[in-house]
């Protein structure tokens, strides 16, 4: 049986020309070559509209077709032909306009043997095959072999057609791989690349044949749901997502654990723009994650408001910046034994002349978002390492002043130069600044966590975890963390004298600290009986309405600083 057989189709008027090439290409050995001869481009095109050719050979000039362009004609029937043109004709131009009609190569039959015509038509076969392969990878994401952007984005707008041609609806959805990020900083970059390529299978294996998924980047997968007819078929295809990530993955012996986040939009209920659509599924994709992850979310209309006030926040929060609304206050801390003021929290305050006072929850998660966090974080060490400072040297006693530390400015390689520079620019001594980290932040890299802390301690910094109990809450991390103090979170404090639980955990919490020599300090104290009870438990220190409320620089300074040594406050006065 032979192997690779190529299907010529030759197209020549004359009789003798075409009989010598073919007995030729026999003689000669080219034995894998089988030639259909047509006379005329009409008898030719309908041999191509039967079969399929690898290649076809022909003259440009046909005698019973002279007014009609060959190439052109036969590229109608299929775009990607390879066509070789082998010609009498001697005008020097035509080369030219043979290659710009779209053959692949142009030949003299004056000056070419057999040999030189087999060269020409296996280079433009050859050529049609890379061209093939490259826009196959063009379309195709070569890490999941998924479709890529461009293609879905064309899958998408023929659906549209289609859906419009035949009533039917499009469901489009958006999703994100939870926490993914961790996991490509921890384990490295080749377990995430193969957890991608295990979460684009599965994925695939949820949906029909004819529906598309599709790697965005990152990520960000897109499934494109075409003939639904049911508009609850969307979420029975959201569900069978997320039940296929329940099993573990296991890359290189360890077994992960994954969730979704995915958004849906409808068309055309939703939108009948394309562009319009993708936003909608990808602003419902976010509200899956804000919803807690692990879920699924259909767009509405409120999405889009919140967008828009979200953007509309984002240039506030720019302008912000350049017109220096922001304003520190401080919150007093007290040691519960003495009464003694012992340091301050610098609290973030916003206040817009158009928009009013925003609170920082929800301004900051979009400075975190849009990388704003740093130049603000950079103002805030900077304003409240001088205002502590400056304190000192008019001669009120030293105290510590705490420091919220967001997560992604943590997370940085050079974060504790930075705040070292800060801190000695403000003519402050780094021991009368503490910095106040969530346990979130630590756990996204331990390794890196602990280098970072090891640099802030080994410059005089003292660290603080804050919101104690409310994320992993390790003796481990305890152990392996270089830290100071450990900030009990306010939902335990706030029912201590009414919920045994919390009354167990807090007083759990201070036993743990003082076994491993660490400060203690509950925030939120708002009532004597609470305080007491912290007290009698051993708590060091102690923040929140009942002790004293976030004031501006001045207020703080009158009702809490004093100078000569004497800086006693009394505590149950306030009571």
């Amino acid at each position: 049986m032979k192997k690779n057989i190529k299907h010529i189709l030759y197209i020549e008027n004359e009789q003798e020309a075409a009989w010598q090439l073919i007995h030729s290409l026999k003689n000669e050995g080219f034995v894998n070559y089988q030639v259909d001869w047509e006379t005329s481009l009409s008898a030719a095109i309908d041999k191509l509209s039967l079969q399929q050719y690898d290649a076809v050979l022909t003259d440009f000039h046909l005698s019973n077709d002279p007014d009609t362009n060959i190439v052109s004609s036969l590229l109608v029937i299929d775009e990607d032909l390879p066509i070789v043109v082998l010609t009498n004709d001697k005008d020097q131009n035509l080369a030219c306009r043979v290659v710009q009609s779209g053959a692949k190569d142009f030949l003299n039959k004056a000056t070419s043997d057999t040999r030189q015509i087999v060269l020409a038509l296996e280079r433009a076969i050859q050529r049609k095959l890379i061209e093939h392969h490259l826009a196959y990878y063009a379309q195709v994401d070569d890490l999941t072999g998924l479709p890529n952007r461009n293609l879905f984005k064309e899958r998408l707008s023929r659906a549209l057609i289609r859906a419009d041609r035949n009533e039917k609806i499009v469901a489009l959805m958006i999703i994100d791989i939870d926490r993914f990020k961790h996991i490509n900083d921890s384990l490295g970059h080749e377990v995430g690349d193969e957890l991608l390529r295990i979460v684009g299978k599965r994925l695939s294996y949820c949906v029909r044949d004819g529906d598309t998924v599709a790697r965005l980047g990152g990520d960000e997968f897109t499934i494109l749901l075409e003939e639904v007819t049911n508009i609850g078929d969307p979420s029975i295809v959201a569900n069978r997502l997320l039940e296929s990530m329940m099993l573990p993955i296991e890359i290189n012996g360890s077994e992960l654990f994954v969730t979704l986040s995915i958004g849906i939009t409808l068309y055309p209920i939703d939108n009948t723009c394309m562009q319009y659509l993708l936003r909608n599924a990808d602003n419902a994709m976010y509200r899956a994650k804000e919803g807690g992850r692990n879920c699924y979310r259909y767009y509405t209309t409120e999405m889009n408001r919140d967008i828009e006030d979200r953007i509309h926040l984002e240039s506030k929060i720019r302008q912000a910046l350049a017109k220096n609304e922001f304003e520190l206050h401080y919150q007093p801390k007290f040691n519960i034994h003495d009464k003694q003021l012992v340091g301050a929290e610098a609290l973030l305050r916003w206040n817009n002349e158009e928009i009013g006072s925003v609170s920082p929850t929800k301004f900051i998660p979009i400075a975190e978002e849009t990388g704003l966090i740093q130049p603000i974080t950079e103002w805030v060490v900077s304003e409240a390492c001088r205002q502590n400072s400056e304190w000192q040297l008019q001669g009120y006693s030293p105290i510590i002043m705490a420091i919220n530390l967001s997560p992604k400015q943590f997370n940085r390689v050079d974060i504790a130069d930075i705040l070292f520079r800060q801190i000695i620019f403000s003519d402050l001594a780094p021991k009368y600044v503490e910095l106040e980290i969530t346990e979130g932040a630590l756990m996204e890299d331990i390794n890196r966590s602990q280098e970072i802390l090891k640099a802030l301690k080994d410059r005089g910094i003292c660290i603080s975890i804050d919101d104690f109990g409310t994320g992993y809450s390790s003796l481990n991390y305890l152990k392996k963390f270089p830290i100071d103090t450990l900030k009990i979170d306010q939902s335990f404090v706030r029912d201590i004298m009414v919920d045994n639980d919390d009354a167990a955990i807090v007083s759990a919490v201070i036993a743990m600290a003082k076994s491993l020599r660490l400060n203690v300090i509950a925030e939120g104290v708002e009532t004597k009986e609470q305080l007491n009870f912290l007290d009698s438990k051993g708590c060091c220190e102690a923040q929140g309405y009942f002790l004293g409320k976030p004031v501006a620089a001045k207020e703080f300074k009158s009702q809490f600083l004093t100078k000569n040594d004497n800086n006693i406050y009394d505590i149950a006065s306030n009571g």
